[in-house]
C-alpha cells in the first residue's frame, strides 16, 4: 500500500517560498503535496527596483494563482497570526490549515534606518526617489548620499542606487556629487577583500565617493550625523531599511525577532518545522541565499520522506548582479574552486543571469515569460 504524500505548507510568497515549492516537487516528486500560503496576490521581482527611478528597467511580479495553479499546488491567501506546533496547524486571521511539514519564508519588515532621511525599501520608494533627485538637479553639484547602516542586511542596492545615480546625472546633464556612507570596513566586504577592491577601483573611475565604518545615526539640516559628532553633508539622503522578523506567536525569536534554525533550516525546539530566507537569524538577508536555504530544506524534507537525494548543511556562496547604469558587474564569494573566472565579472557566471539566483526560480521564470507582468506605479 502505497503511503499518502506528506502535506507539506509553505507559507510566504517571495523567492524563499516560490524555491521551496519548486525544489520540493523536484527533490520529492509525489511524495509530497505542497501547499502555499501567502499574505501577498503577487511575487514581486523587487531586486530591479533600484533601476527604476533612473528609467532603466521596471519590476516585475507574477500572480501567485497562475503559479500555484501551473504548479498544481493549493492557494490559500492570509497573513499567519500563529503557528501552533504541537497540533501541526498554522493560523490566521481567518483560518487555520493542518500540516505534516511546515515551511516559513516570511520575510522581515522593513523600518526607518535613518530617522529623517528617505528610506528606500523596494518597488514602492521609486517614484519618490526619482521625484527627490529631479528636484536637487536644479542645484549645481547637489550632494546626494546613499547610506547602508548598521542595521542594513544587505548593502549592495545603495552601491546600485550611487552607481546609476551617476549614469542617470551624466545622461541628463546634471552635475551631482554622489557617495555611499556604510557601516562595513570595505565596500561590499561581504565578497570578500579581492572583490570589495574591485568594487572600489569602480566607484573611483565612476566618481562615486565611499565612506566606511560611518554608522549614520541621523539626517537633519543637511547633514548625516554620525557617532562622536562626526557629520557628512548631503543635499538628499536615502538610507536602506532596517529589519526586524514577523515575531509570530509560537516561534522562537531572537530580539529583533529573527528566528534561529539549524544548518539544515530547521527552527530551533519545533518537530516538522523549517524557516527560510529574511525571517531568520541570518546575518545576511538576500533572494539568492534565501533560495539556496530553500533547497537545503526541501533536500531535508524529501530525504526524510524516503526520497534518494543528497543532503548537504547550508553552505551559502554569495551571488549578485550589481547593476550600474552601464554594463552590470556579477559578483560571486566564494570564487569558484580552481576556476580561471574572477570573483567580479562584466559576464554572467551563471545561468539564467538573473539577480535572485535560485537553482530552481531563476529557470523557471526564465521558462515562463508569459505569468510575468510589469509593475505599474498605480499597482503598487
Amino acid at each position: 500500500m502505497t503511503a499518502d504524500p506528506a502535506r507539506v505548507l509553505v507559507v510566504g510568497g517571495g523567492p524563499g517560498g516560490l524555491e521551496a515549492v519548486l525544489a520540493l516537487q523536484a527533490q520529492a516528486g509525489d511524495r509530497v503535496r505542497p501547499a502555499l500560503l501567502s499574505a501577498e496576490p503577487h511575487f514581486t521581482y523587487r531586486p530591479w527596483a533600484v533601476a527604476e527611478p533612473f528609467g532603466l528597467g521596471s519590476s516585475v511580479r507574477v500572480d501567485l494563482a497562475a503559479f500555484a495553479f501551473e504548479r498544481g499546488v493549493e492557494l490559500h491567501h492570509g497573513a499567519v497570526r500563529a503557528v501552533d506546533a504541537d497540533a501541526h496547524r498554522v493560523h490566521t486571521d481567518d483560518d487555520a490549515l493542518d500540516y505534516d511539514v511546515l515551511v516559513l519564508a516570511l520575510g522581515a519588515r522593513p523600518s526607518v534606518a535613518v530617522p529623517g532621511a528617505l528610506t528606500f525599501r523596494g518597488p514602492q520608494d521609486a517614484t519618490g526617489l526619482r521625484i527627490a533627485l529631479r528636484e536637487r538637479a536644479h542645484h549645481h553639484g547637489a550632494r546626494v548620499a546613499y547610506v547602508a547602516g548598521r542595521s542594513c542586511s544587505w548593502p549592495l542596492p545603495a552601491y546600485e542606487l550611487a552607481l546609476m545615480t551617476t549614469t542617470w546625472g551624466r545622461r541628463e546633464g546634471v552635475e551631482l556629487d554622489v557617495c555611499i556612507v556604510t557601516a562595513e570596513h570595505r565596500a561590499l566586504e561581504a565578497f570578500g577583500e579581492a572583490t570589495s577592491g574591485e568594487v572600489a577601483d569602480l566607484l573611483r573611475a565612476r566618481g562615486v565617493a565611499l565612506h566606511v565604518d560611518a554608522p549614520v545615526e541621523s539626517y537633519h539640516a543637511g547633514c548625516l550625523t554620525l557617532p562622536m559628532g562626526g557629520t557628512i553633508p548631503a543635499d538628499l539622503a536615502v538610507a536602506l531599511p532596517a529589519l526586524t522578523g514577523p515575531a509570530v506567536e509560537g516561534l522562537p525569536g531572537d530580539a529583533l525577532g529573527f528566528v534561529p534554525v539549524d544548518d539544515l533550516g530547521r527552527v530551533e525546539g519545533l518537530d516538522d518545522v523549517y524557516a527560510v530566507g529574511d525571517m531568520t537569524a541570518r546575518a545576511l538577508k538576500q533572494g539568492g541565499l534565501a533560495a539556496q536555504q530553500a533547497d537545503v530544506a526541501a533536500a531535508a524534507i524529501a530525504a526524510g520522506l524516503g526520497a534518494t537525494v543528497p543532503v548537504e548543511p547550508y553552505d551559502p556562496v554569495l551571488r549578485a548582479m550589481l547593476l550600474t547604469g552601464e554594463a552590470p558587474v556579477f559578483l560571486r564569494h566564494p570564487a569558484p574552486p580552481a576556476a580561471p573566472r574572477p570573483s567580479s565579472t562584466t559576464e554572467a557566471p551563471w545561468w539564467p543571469p538573473h539577480k535572485i539566483a535560485g537553482a530552481h526560480l531563476a529557470p523557471y521564470l526564465a521558462t515562463h515569460a508569459e505569468l510575468l507582468e510589469t509593475v505599474t506605479a498605480d499597482a503598487r
